[in-house]
């Protein structure tokens, strides 16, 4: 009996220990490093809604980092006349306390440090547990100026979660307006009828892509605007949020999730509408709208067929594929998940996701993150980096990198180790897209808020290889395995470059010869393309260093053995741009500065096109969703059998390795911003102003500055004052040598090479632009209309009207060599 009851009790710890196993997949864990498999804790943080107006606006999620140095241009609230703002948290009953602060937008200024004393917890009709307060906001702020709000919440295990908004004072009657007519916009497209209305804000044009639906803006057809044949419907919240307000120009966003029926099947499909519109006393004016659309993917048997792996409709944005060597191995990343496929096995893992498909907690699908396959091996193991916020897990809150290992063959994922950002997560990923890569020689190389770093796999060691760096300092291959950079000195006065082979780890110095300069311009394939000048040899417009004459260019291979040397004796090269496999030249035979003439030239390379992650995802035209797009497989998909799914075991990790910078950036950059996003950031202003331009975006110095802004360029303006409007040039021209603050706040903007339509947004701000017409001369655009410019000269002190074709001609044969000075707000 004894023994029967000892092989009972055996039995029930056995089969209790399969469910736990099953269940919760746990590994062995002991002091000596053996590996714990968990499930990824759930989201613990509240959700933040504040209220304006009469609508309760789009979540705000939580942070872990107090001073808001990664809260991004997300969320914008106008605050209501009496300054008293209503938040509620949902998700919990037990915050244990509450206060706020109020800081400038760089953080630096504290304004105001409050404690709330007075919280209501409440059970919603939906049994939603949540908290309510309302925030009494000093009367301390300017009206107009944009602050940062940052809101704590101390929570019952100990943590505090952030929450950050920028808040403006004005009136919120125009707001309120522009908020609504975003929200009948949206509302109408579900409705065939009810969208006729909105015929009159289409601009179609001929070259529209008329099959996409993943990206569908004013330009389309009225069919794409009403969602083709689809049959969506909103399912859920719809999330209004007020992203940017400047003067009657504001930027909105909407986000839900739809449905459509495919056959027997529902689709989900996440939606982001972008509106930005302009109030005026007649009519509110759609100046651009953009609806992004794209399918979560599911993984069920029937995506899989063919040679290809069916991800639906989508925008293409961050949707790639890396394959194994010999192509048994596939791993693919949509809608912000990775996935993997194995042909020989016949199974497919949903490798890493924080929400998707599978999640209906919004939390877990904030889209502030991002996911970048490194490398796949021919033993199914996956290298992987998670970039931006997490939603959940250890690190809950926290912005930075995930670098994480996926073993195929045991169906186990395992976190390596955490990188902390400063940056939020736009800004990480247009540095990450520049470069992250999984060296051969066990490192990963990564580019992040201007430094290159180097972490060793194993020891997790660090290496900062390079800091302080725009992005016109360093170049980096196309496939990501070599990169070089100009010592940080100054774009135009680097005596030597540093070209590095991230695979095996070896570094070798260009120049350095006395009284030499080198420049870095670019990749062809793995070739590396970089100009030799004289030391100081400056080419200059009055005043101001616009470049370097250079007395070669050269490029090298892997190897570093000489692919091709340009030199013409008697002739400098005063400009060079890289575009594919062409080089282009702007070559002088004389030294006259800027404004001397110059010949057109162009090297053609012949250089190995290297693969891209972007090369298998494909796309088929479908009679019901347009443009479908697709992962390309190297072999078909064996349809005897039906495709297994696998969940893979989960290892987190509290390894943080923390790069520190050894040189700070000493460029100021510019931001660029349009349809409710980060485009990029640039060193000259002209560059961010074209990329923001199409977009009717705007333009920041530094991070918050915003100093150009499209849709508030009026039709017609005339400065009439220009003694006084022009007493800030006359002050700073002689210290105009780089783009700077001065400290009475006054920013010295270059903008040479602006387009005039660009720079006349300046006059209407009645901020005069001196155009330099040559050395020494210059003259100021002081009005504008639709087809003439209105220019003073100062020397003579007349006024003259050019047709903006004159205009043109002349400002452009001197290069649009334009700059002005923007006060202070």
């Amino acid at each position: 009996m004894k023994t029967g009851k000892k092989v009972m009790i055996l039995l029930l710890i056995f089969v209790a220990a399969v469910i736990v196993y099953f269940i919760h997949p746990v590994g062995k864990k002991e002091e000596h490093g053996i590996t714990e498999y968990t499930a990824m804790e759930k989201a613990k943080f509240p959700v933040l809604y504040a209220t304006m107006g009469d609508r309760e606006m789009a979540p705000v999620f939580g942070q872990t980092e107090e001073r808001g140095v990664t809260a991004d241009r997300g969320s914008l609230i106008v605050l209501p006349e009496d300054r008293k703002l209503k938040v509620r948290f949902a998700g919990t009953t037990k915050i244990q306390g509450l206060r706020y602060e109020i800081r400038s937008l760089d953080t630096e200024n504290l304004i105001e440090r409050t404690q709330v004393t007075s919280l209501d917890a409440a059970i919603n009709g939906d049994s939603e547990n949540a908290v309510s307060a309302e925030l009494l906001i000093q009367n301390l702020l300017e009206t107009g100026k944009e602050y940062l709000l940052g809101v704590c919440a101390s929570l019952p295990d100990g943590s505090e979660a952030w929450y950050y908004m920028r808040i403006v004072e004005q009136d919120q009657g125009h707001v309120n307006e522009m908020l609504a007519l975003a929200e009948e916009f949206s509302s109408k497209t579900y409705k065939y009828s009810d969208a006729q209305s909105l015929a009159m804000y289409m601009e179609t044009s001929p070259s529209a892509n008329s099959s996409a639906l993943g990206t569908v803006t004013l330009k389309d057809t009225f069919t794409q605007l009403t969602w083709g044949s689809l049959g969506v419907e909103r399912t859920g919240e719809a999330y209004t949020k007020l992203k940017e307000l400047s003067g009657n120009l504001a930027n909105v966003e909407i986000a839900t999730h739809v449905t459509a029926k495919d056959g027997e099947k529902t689709e989900t499909y996440e939606v982001t509408e972008n509106f930005t519109m302009k109030w005026a006393s007649q009519r509110i004016y759609m100046m651009d709208y953009e609806r992004t659309m794209t399918e979560l993917f599911t993984g069920d048997s029937d995506l899989f067929s063919g040679k290809r792996i069916i991800l639906g409709i989508g925008n293409g944005d961050g949707v790639h594929a890396v394959k194994s060597a010999g192509g048994q191995y596939t791993a693919f990343v949509t809608g912000r998940e990775l996935w993997a496929y194995d042909s020989g096995e016949n199974v497919g893992a949903r490798v890493f996701a924080f929400g998707g498909a599978a999640s209906d907690d919004i939390r877990d699908n904030v889209p502030e993150h991002g996911v970048e396959i490194l490398s796949v091996d021919e033993d199914g193991g996956i290298d992987f980096i998670v970039y931006g916020r997490m939603n959940r897990g250890t690190h809950e809150g926290s912005t930075g990198i995930a670098y994480y290992h996926y073993a195929m063959d045991q169906n186990a994922l395992e976190e390596k180790f955490f990188i902390p950002s400063t940056e939020p997560f736009e800004e990480l990923k247009d540095d990450l897209s520049v470069l992250a890569h999984r060296g051969t020689n066990g490192i990963f190389y990564f580019y992040m808020d201007h430094g290159i770093y180097g972490i060793d796999l194993k020891s997790l060691e660090y290496v900062a290889l390079a800091s302080g760096l725009t992005k016109n300092q360093f170049a980096v291959s196309a496939d990501h395995s070599r990169a070089a950079w100009q010592e940080n000195t100054g774009i135009w006065d680097s005596q030597t470059i540093q070209i590095m082979d991230l695979d095996t780890g070896d570094k070798t110095q260009l120049g350095g010869q006395a009284g030499s300069v080198s420049r870095i311009f670019g990749f062809v394939g793995n070739d590396c393309i970089y100009g030799t000048g004289d030391s100081g040899d400056y080419l200059m417009s009055n005043g101001r260093v616009m470049g370097v004459y250079l007395k070669s260019i050269d490029i090298v291979d892997r190897e570093m053995k000489s692919v091709m040397h340009y030199e013409k004796p008697g002739s400098w090269i005063r400009e060079v741009s890289v575009n594919d496999s062409r080089i282009h030249m702007k070559t002088v035979t004389s030294k006259d500065g800027f404004f001397g003439t110059y010949s057109a030239d162009t090297l053609v390379c012949n250089a190995e096109i290297l693969p891209g992650k972007a090369d298998d995802i494909g796309w088929y035209a479908s009679d019901q969703k347009g443009q479908v797009l697709f992962v390309q497989l190297d072999r078909d998909i064996e349809t005897a059998k039906k495709i297994r799914q696998a969940s893979p075991k989960l290892a987190e990790s509290r390894e943080t390795v923390k790069p520190i910078a050894t040189a700070a950036c000493r460029e100021t950059e510019f931001y660029a911003y349009g349809r409710g996003r980060f485009l990029g950031r640039f060193v000259e202003f002209s560059d961010a102003a074209e990329t923001a331009y199409n977009s009717m975006g705007f333009v920041t110095a530094g991070r918050d500055r915003i100093i150009w802004v499209r849709g508030n360029r009026a039709s017609a303006s005339y400065i009439r004052d220009i003694t006084s409007a022009s007493r800030l040039m006359e002050r700073y021209l002689d210290s105009f040598e780089i783009n700077q603050t001065m400290e009475d706040g006054t920013f010295l903007l270059d903008a040479s090479g602006s387009t005039i339509i660009q720079v006349l947004y300046f006059v209407g701000q009645n901020i005069p632009v001196l155009a330099y017409t040559g050395e020494g001369t210059s003259m100021y655009l002081t009005g504008y209309d639709q087809t003439h410019v209105r220019v003073y000269h100062p020397e003579s002190g007349a006024t003259e009207v050019l047709s903006m074709e004159t205009a043109n001609q002349m400002l452009g044969a001197a290069g649009y060599d334009f700059i002005c000075c923007v006060p202070t707000l």
